[in-house]
This record gives structure tokens, C-alpha cells and sequence, in this order.
């Protein structure tokens, strides 16, 4: 018995021991590991690849193992742009949205480390097996000795000429490709070293276009927040931009086409607006200002609201205000349990402020009219005009200010419950 006591209480001395010598990971080592994207399984066989997303970095990534479960490329007596075989390799899908040069950079995580690659252009669901056999040939291949000019990147760039690098070139980038709408590329990276590091992938197809900046903006704070971003090409339907609980974002926006741009948020009202590329070059940022549901927000109204009078003295909402008014009738529609009053708001000189008082007040009865004849229940709405004070803290504003602007304070419709 004091036998086994004794060698329980060794193993557990011995134990603690080992534990203790066990070398810990530094704070830059543990980092490292956290930042590393980790490869789906089977990602160094073709039918595995991973689907690249263009315009995003894919990257570092862990470092790459042997050549997965079949070595797919070798070069034979015919065929000598491709690797003499695969090393440590990943295998990439990328499908191609919109017409233009695919251009291409492969970022090592070491520059030590030496990177080939090649891209073919993915046919059907036979590829695989043709590039096993060599009968399928790559676009681009790049075997290429390391660069130090460049830090071990390599790829393909606009100004490049060549299409294949043998071992013996120096040059780290290969001429770009002409791709087209709804084609696809299948790209497999091959690193040398055994060993190695990971490395970051980002692919790019550039043609004529002009970058378009999003910016989810709450409304009350007036501080940047995230929503579910989405951009569709409105005459393809393409999906340009998708991103879900996503902050500020760039997307491009390409000539002779119109794109629709929608935010939702739980909790507030969903914000839509329309751009094209000709608006964008000049416009090329959007404040999306997203309103959150409660008593006392107004409800986004996307534009300026415009009247008029009639022969009789009746206040008129103009045609060109109309769209905007149609914008609010979706918004009550899409939220039913939402009543709302509506702020009618004039221009003032201070000549007549109880006059000005009631004029408001006809304005706002203007809206609501047009509302209801449109579907929106009448009990879900009440109007008022501006108050004489608020009249004439409008006016103490504009005569405070440099120019003495009169100034055009806009309606307001402004949620007074919820259901």
C-alpha cells in the first residue's frame, strides 16, 4: 500500500513537472493563430475548392499541407506548363459576375516562402478528371523563382505581358484574363516549401466603374452602426453587394446601369434608395439614415415635399412630391400597427404667425388627404400645425443667421403609437 502511495505521489510530482517545462506560445504567436483562416477539408483537391468572393481578401490562411488526397498535377513529355507536381497546395473557385480583366494577387505570409500557381478556366463537372489527365490546359501559370523586389507576392496585374513564367524567370506576375459575365476559374496555389507559412488571396475584375460608399448611420446618435446591406443591379438583377450586420462598405457600380440599395435593422424601419453610375461619379456617398421604430421618431421621408395653392385658396401638394408621399404609404403599409400625426410646417416671415399657424395646420391635413385616398387608414392619423412658439423660435433662428434666410423647415410625420 505505501508502495502505491509513493508512486502515485511521484507520478503526480512528474506530471506537474512536464506540464511546467511545457514551453507557452507568445502573445504575437497566440495572435498569429487566432488571425489564420482555417482551410475547409479537402480544400488541396480540385473538387473541394473554395470559393473565392471577388473584390475580398481571402486570408492569411493556415499554412498549407501536402497535396491532399490526390496529387492532380504533373507535368509529362507534352505538357510543361504546369508544377513538375504538387507540393502543398489549395485549390480556389472563383465565378465571375460581370465582363472584364481578371487580375490577381497571391500574398505570402513569409516572404521565404515560394508560391506558383496556375488558373484554368472551369468547363463542367468533368474538369477535375481532365486536369488529372492534362487535358484540360491552364490560362496562366506562373512557376516563377521569389521576388524580394516584391516581398514573395506574385499573380496577375494589368501590366504584365507574359502568360507562362517557367522556374528560370524572375518575373513575379503574369499578364491578366479576359473573363466574361456567368464564366467561371478554377485557381490552384502551390507552395514549395515544406513547412511554410499561409498566404492571403484576393482576386479583382477591373473594368470602367466608379466606387459607390455606404454608410449605415443611426439617425437619433447620429453615430455609424451596422444593418443587412444590399445592392441589386437593377437591370440584371445581379446581387451587387450583400452583407449581413455589416458597417461602412464599397461597392462598385458600372456604366449605363441603375442600382437599388436596401438597409434593414431589427428594430428600425428598412431604408431604400436608388443610384446609377452617372449620380454616383459625382455623389459617390450615402448617409443611410436609419430610423429607428419608436414613439416619437419621424418616419423617413426620402425627399422634399412641395405645395401650392388653388384658385380657391386650398393648399395643393404638387406632383413632384407625390413619389416622395408614395414612399411613406409603403412604410404604413409594411407597418400597420403604427399611428402616426403629421407636423405641417411652413416658411415665415413673423408678419402673421397665427395665420402662418393655420396654414401649417392645412398643409398637414393636405398630406393626410392624399393618404387616405390612397388606402391608409384614416383612425391611424391626426395633423397639427406648427405652434405659434415653434414659429417664432423659426424666426429667431433666421434672424440670428448671416443671410436672414427664410427658412423652409420640412414636414414631419412622427410615430404617436404603436399598436
Amino acid at each position: 500500500m505505501k508502495k502505491l502511495v509513493i508512486m502515485m505521489v511521484i507520478s503526480v510530482f512528474v506530471s506537474s513537472f512536464i506540464h511546467a517545462q511545457k514551453p507557452k506560445k507568445s502573445s504575437n504567436e497566440v495572435q498569429k493563430t487566432v488571425s489564420e483562416v482555417q482551410l475547409p477539408p479537402r480544400c488541396a483537391d480540385c473538387l473541394f475548392a473554395v470559393n473565392l468572393e471577388l473584390d475580398t481578401t481571402f486570408g492569411p490562411t493556415e499554412p498549407l499541407q501536402g497535396f491532399g488526397y490526390i496529387n492532380e498535377i504533373q507535368q509529362d513529355k507534352k505538357i510543361k506548363t504546369v508544377f513538375e507536381q504538387e507540393h502543398n497546395t489549395v485549390w480556389y473557385k472563383l465565378d465571375i459576375p460581370y465582363s472584364g480583366k481578371l487580375i490577381l494577387d497571391i500574398i505570402p505570409v513569409s516572404q521565404t516562402d515560394d508560391y506558383d500557381f496556375l488558373i484554368y478556366k472551369y468547363t463542367d463537372r468533368y474538369f477535375c478528371n481532365r486536369v488529372e489527365r492534362n487535358r484540360v490546359l491552364p490560362l496562366r501559370s506562373v512557376m516563377s523563382s521569389i521576388d524580394p523586389a516584391v516581398s514573395g507576392k506574385t499573380g496577375l496585374t494589368l501590366n504584365a505581358t507574359d502568360i507562362n513564367l517557367n522556374k528560370n524567370s524572375s518575373t513575379a506576375y503574369a499578364k491578366y484574363i479576359e473573363v466574361k459575365e456567368g464564366e467561371s476559374y478554377m485557381i490552384v496555389v502551390d507552395n514549395l516549401n515544406d513547412g511554410g507559412l499561409g498566404h492571403s488571396i484576393k482576386a479583382v475584375v477591373w473594368t470602367e466603374s466608379t466606387p459607390f460608399h455606404i454608410y449605415p448611420i443611426d439617425s437619433l446618435s447620429k453615430q455609424r452602426t451596422t444593418a443587412d446591406i444590399v445592392v441589386i443591379e437593377n437591370e440584371t438583377q445581379r446581387v451587387a453587394l450583400e452583407k449581413e450586420d455589416a458597417g461602412a462598405q464599397k461597392v462598385k457600380l458600372f456604366p449605363n446601369k441603375t442600382y437599388t440599395i436596401t438597409l434593414s435593422k431589427a428594430g428600425y424601419f428598412n431604408y431604400t434608395a436608388t443610384t446609377d453610375y452617372e449620380k454616383a461619379k459625382t455623389d459617390s456617398v450615402l448617409n443611410a439614415r436609419l430610423v429607428e421604430i419608436k414613439i416619437g421618431s419621424n418616419l423617413p421621408i426620402n425627399g422634399e415635399l412641395y405645395f401650392d395653392t388653388d384658385d380657391e385658396g386650398n393648399v395643393i401638394i404638387l406632383k413632384e412630391s407625390l413619389p416622395v408621399l408614395d414612399k411613406v404609404i409603403d412604410v404604413m403599409r409594411e407597418y400597420p400597427n403604427i399611428n402616426v400625426e403629421i407636423i405641417g410646417r411652413v416658411p415665415t416671415e413673423g408678419l402673421n404667425v397665427k395665420q402662418d399657424s393655420e396654414k401649417s395646420k392645412t398643409r398637414a391635413d393636405a398630406i393626410k388627404s392624399y393618404l387616405v385616398t390612397k388606402g391608409v387608414n384614416e383612425k391611424n392619423i391626426t395633423t397639427k400645425g406648427s405652434t405659434i412658439k415653434e414659429l417664432e423660435l423659426q424666426i429667431k433662428t433666421q434672424n440670428e443667421s448671416r443671410n436672414a434666410i427664410i427658412l423652409n423647415p420640412p414636414c414631419e410625420i412622427k410615430i404617436k403609437s404603436l399598436k
